[in-house]
């Protein structure tokens, strides 16, 4: 990216402070006020975003990245300028990512959240229609109702679409600091998802992002089964958006069904009284088994019960997830055998004044 030209026309002093100026190579400067009026001939407020953030690309990226830098912000403001005033702003960190495609991603996801899906055939019909009428409303004046009418169809799908852009705005400042979260394995099929949704809508892509940022940190669903759970998740959002986004915050019912059905490994209750039989037979006495979901009822330890995961997942197959499942239980069952739980402070008395005499500070 080479020096050309005089000086740099427009008014880009008005956006370009001083101190901004003075952060830049002088032997660069040039090339920053050139570039800040061309962004800022696409948008006011693109150009000021874009003024904060050259001087910092000029000293940590090379011409390459800078151009792309400028590629991408153009690209996206070709379909919301909004949306391109907060991915200018969030780019430069994204460039650090230790995925260089993280970037392209985002862009991407912003800009197919921002455009939404191509125009059905029945808006494209009633815009064609339109333009036929407005033709004729001069000669035939019993269509003028239609021709009313259409617009008023046509107006309601634009005031959508400014809801669609403010929601992809937002999703557009969302994403970075969710994907500092994400574990890099989940990565693909995470920006996968979160697309998808959000090229449906981005309302509920910003549901979706941190919904699908638990479940596969969590470990919740393999990445099959979050395809599955978001495929679901749009057939519902096709047909209500409102119940879709409650669907993606995991507000609903059915989500949490489909959840359940798409959760892999043994689940405890197919084998919870197989494995009771076993830590009886171990310990010699009768021992209850009882799952995670149920610790709020019951002591997390005690002498009469074992606590096991509510599903095992450790292996991909159910013969080898259940003998982690007696392995576990054997553990709780030995602890049962040799009194583990029924120790009491009470049976070392001596022990305990020797204690609260030396420390002045009480056992019990």
């Amino acid at each position: 990216m080479s020096t050309q030209g005089g000086g740099s026309a427009g008014n880009v002093g008005m956006y370009v402070g001083r101190d901004m100026l003075a952060a830049v190579p002088e032997e660069r400067r040039e090339d920053y006020l050139r570039l800040v009026q061309e962004i800022s001939d696409l948008k006011y407020q693109l150009g000021v975003e874009v003024a904060r953030q050259l001087p910092r690309l000029f000293e940590e990226q090379d011409d390459e990245a800078i151009e792309r830098y400028l590629d991408q912000v153009r690209a996206i403001a070709e379909v919301g300028w909004k949306s391109g005033v907060e991915v200018a702003k969030q780019l430069p960190d994204l460039y650090h990512a230790p995925d260089p495609t993280i970037a392209d991603s985002y862009v991407d996801i912003v800009t197919e959240a921002t455009l939404g899906p191509p125009d059905d055939d029945e808006t494209r019909a009633f815009a064609g229609e339109l333009e036929d009428l407005e033709r004729e409303l001069r000669e035939i004046e019993p269509k003028q109702q239609r021709a009313a009418e259409l617009k008023s169809l046509l107006a309601a799908r634009d005031r959508r679409d400014e809801r669609r852009r403010k929601h992809a705005q937002e999703l557009a400042a969302a994403l970075p600091p969710i994907l500092a979260r994400l574990r890099p394995r989940h990565r693909e099929c995470y920006m996968r998802e979160v697309r998808l949704v959000g090229a449906a809508d981005p309302e509920a892509a910003l549901e979706a992002a941190n919904t699908l940022l638990d479940l596969l940190n969590g470990e919740r669903l393999s990445h099959d089964g979050a395809a599955e759970w978001t495929r679901r998740g749009l057939d519902v959002l096709e047909k209500n958006k409102e119940v879709g986004r409650g669907y993606f915050r995991m507000g609903s019912k059915y989500s949490l069904e489909v959840l359940e059905d798409l959760r892999e490994g043994l689940a405890l209750r197919q084998v919870a009284r197989v494995l009771k039989l076993y830590a009886t037979a171990l310990s010699g006495r009768d021992v209850a088994v009882r799952g995670m979901d149920e610790m709020e009822a019951v002591d997390r330890f005690g002498p009469d019960h074992i606590i096991l995961p509510s599903d095992m997942r450790f292996f991909d197959d159910d013969d080898r997830n259940f003998v982690a499942y007696k392995v576990a239980a054997a553990h709780g069952a030995a602890r049962i055998e040799f009194g583990t739980y029924r120790f009491s402070l009470d049976e070392i008395p001596e022990t305990v004044a020797d204690l609260d005499a030396r420390y002045g500070m009480g056992t019990r």
